[in-house]
């Protein structure tokens, strides 16, 4: 019978959200750029995929390079100085971000009983803040999209976590239905959590698979 692990996303699982395009919109601002919406910012981000491309970069000359190019969307003159504010603005913006508590102690709460793990899109930005919403020590695994250079919802990070623990029956949770899809397809139990802190429903599946022969 193989091991059972649960694994956890953490934008709008552990922390109470997704950094909202005001956010960014609002470190675009701190930086004079006056002119733009949060509509700009969405369409840039989202539509041409550049989100992904900052949560999947692991080197940091690298990762100034592609916020060079994303500010220069904004600005006719980008200088290095600019990069280095805006992620100053990033990070102390959102360090105090705040997350379910009640769900990460319910997390760590499983220890003993069961495996647990995170399996999040993050950018290398979002260290500081996600390390004070996590405790790593408590978590048997972790796979971090900047870390391992692949993101969801593609193909290719869930194929790499299903070698890694191919001696486990998963149970993943994530608050969006695309990044279920490919699990669905590699036999992993999912669980499509709910906005606003489903901490009931998370333990529900979680017990629930627990108990499973």
């Amino acid at each position: 019978m193989k091991k059972k692990i649960c694994l956890f996303d953490w934008g709008g699982v552990i922390e109470t959200s997704h950094i909202e395009y005001q956010t960014i919109r609002d470190c675009l601002y701190s930086l004079g750029y006056y002119n733009i919406h949060t509509t700009d910012v969405y369409d840039e981000f989202h539509e041409k995929d550049s989100f992904s491309q900052f949560d999947y970069i692991n080197d940091e000359s690298k990762f100034d390079e592609v916020l060079k190019e994303y500010l220069s969307r904004f600005s006719k003159e980008v200088t290095d100085e600019d990069v280095k504010k805006y992620k100053e603005i990033y990070v102390n913006m959102l360090v105090n971000n705040p997350y379910y508590k009640e769900v990460s102690e319910y997390i760590y709460s499983l220890k003993g009983r069961i495996e647990i793990g995170i399996l999040s899109n993050a950018s290398m930005l979002d260290k500081k803040r996600q390390d004070s919403h996590i405790n790593y020590d408590k978590l048997d695994y972790k796979f971090l999209s900047y870390e391992l250079g692949m993101v969801k919802p593609f193909k290719e990070i869930y194929e790499y976590v299903d070698n890694v623990l191919k001696d486990y029956e998963i149970l993943f949770l994530d608050d969006k239905e695309a990044n279920l899809e490919v699990p669905k397809s590699l036999g992993w139990h999912t669980y499509l959590v709910k906005p606003g802190g489903d901490l009931d429903g998370i333990k529900k599946a979680c017990e629930e698979f627990i108990k499973e022969n």
